[in-house]
């Protein structure tokens, strides 16, 4: 059930998609502020990295990316193969610039887009992998949305989860809660029992920077 939370959180990125995109390219930043995003926000590249090595061969595989974003992880599987790769996100200016990316790129017939929160899914749709990348960070609890992904996963979910005790951690709960966001962070045995609970087996969870990079099947 959503809360008045999401709300907050889907007004939050639909306001700042611009700006987070402008992460990956750069656009209108100077060399420097280029720079600090490398050295501050590695962990957004690091798990950009994470998730193209951990797919592998995604050649005619089908694939869902809840909390899609801009699309840079949708345009990027369906370059490399995958057969469909539908974008899920909350906000409509973060599809505005999936979409438009996913034309550029050439893949445009192979992505798919949604305007939703994944608790709203009523669709049938069963995929190969499934991805939930800076997606854990805004909800306090993420079972209900994990047994969803779980009926919509046939062979694998990676996901990637704010760690709990690091610096970053505290700085960061106080910005965007500054900014009306709400923000959670999880430690790695929380993370497994929320997984385990709702259906899933974890084969892997690496250390990406202040992350824990989660690559789990369905059981």
């Amino acid at each position: 059930m959503k809360t008045a939370q999401d709300i907050k959180v889907a007004q939050y990125w639909n306001d700042i998609a611009q700006d987070f995109d402008a992460i990956y390219t750069g656009q209108n930043k100077s060399s420097f502020a280029r720079t600090l995003d490398r050295w501050l926000r590695k962990d957004i590249y690091g798990r950009f990295d994470w998730v193209m090595r951990k797919s592998g061969d995604v050649n005619g595989k089908t694939i869902c990316d809840i909390g899609c974003g801009s699309g840079r992880f949708v345009t990027s599987l369906a370059k490399r193969g995958a057969s469909r790769v539908l974008g899920v996100d909350v906000a409509p200016e973060m599809l505005k610039l999936a979409r438009e990316l996913a034309r550029q790129e050439g893949v445009g017939g192979r992505t798919e887009f949604a305007q939703m929160d994944i608790i709203d899914w009523t669709r049938t749709d069963v995929f190969d992998e499934t991805i939930a990348i800076g997606f854990w960070d805004y909800f306090a609890n993420p079972t209900e949305r994990l047994q969803i992904i779980r009926k919509m996963t046939r062979e694998r979910f990676l996901s990637a989860w704010p760690r709990l005790w690091t610096w970053r951690a505290p700085v960061r709960k106080v910005r965007l809660t500054v900014l009306g966001c709400p923000v959670y962070f999880f430690s790695k045995s929380e993370v497994y029992r929320y997984l385990e609970a709702t259906g899933f087996k974890v084969i892997s969870c690496e250390t990406v920077g202040k992350l824990h990079c989660v690559d789990a099947v369905p059981v």
